[in-house]
């Protein structure tokens, strides 16, 4: 497994920003529901410096990010490391207003909750640890009959008709009251044994007793 360090492989990193709180969530594989591995999120008191540890069933670490949301919400700054191959990757966060960059995502929907909770499609610019161009995204929500009572669920896709036809679309479910990120299905940020993107759904936890600050 290695992180998905160019294209479409990182697609929403870790979408969700823990918004001051610590939040766990547990990837499964969307083929036969195997626990692939863990997200660990910390975040300090003020939710403005995240820690994401990465680990496989067992607990052993592989890979960690440490997220800056000082200079913008939805543009943090990223510094990425792939402990079992030595790789890092690297994000400044000094973008134009508009971008939308990894965990930022989640701060931004609920920005234009109202817009899309009332049915409009939001266009954004996302960038993905790995490109130096941001990524013209669609984001909406789903179809009333499949999202369970109480949530939103969105659907994220390329605002390019002939790669959206060939990408999978990803899929999310908020709390309609907390608006916190409950779900998330698609390309995970985590390669497999082989070197392959994985289809995974990731469910997010909010423990009572999460610490209150990032190590």
């Amino acid at each position: 497994m290695r992180l998905a360090s160019v294209g479409l492989g990182l697609l929403l990193l870790s979408a969700v920003s823990a918004h001051s709180e610590n939040v766990i969530g547990d990837a499964y594989a969307d083929d036969d529901g195997t626990l692939r591995y863990r997200e660990v999120h910390t975040c300090s008191v003020n939710g403005e410096e995240c820690l994401v540890e990465y680990r496989y069933p067992g607990g052993d670490l592989f890979a960690r990010k440490r997220v800056d949301y000082r200079k913008s919400m939805q543009s943090p700054s990223l510094h990425i490391e792939d402990l079992r191959v030595g790789e890092t990757l690297q994000i400044d966060g000094d973008f134009y207003s508009d971008v939308v960059v990894d965990a930022g995502f989640d701060h931004y929907v609920r920005l234009r909750w109202d817009a899309l909770a009332g049915g409009e499609t939001v266009k954004f610019p996302f960038l993905v640890a790995g490109r130096s161009k941001p990524l013209d995204m669609l984001a909406k929500q789903e179809d009333d009959s499949v999202c369970p009572d109480t949530r939103l669920c969105l659907v994220i896709t390329l605002d390019n008709w002939l790669l959206s036809a060939i990408v999978s679309p990803i899929r999310l479910e908020y709390d309609e009251n907390s608006r916190r990120l409950l779900q998330f299905q698609g390309v995970s940020n985590i390669r497999d044994e082989q070197g392959k993107s994985q289809q995974v759904r990731i469910d997010y936890r909010y423990p009572a007793d999460a610490l209150d600050t990032a190590s």
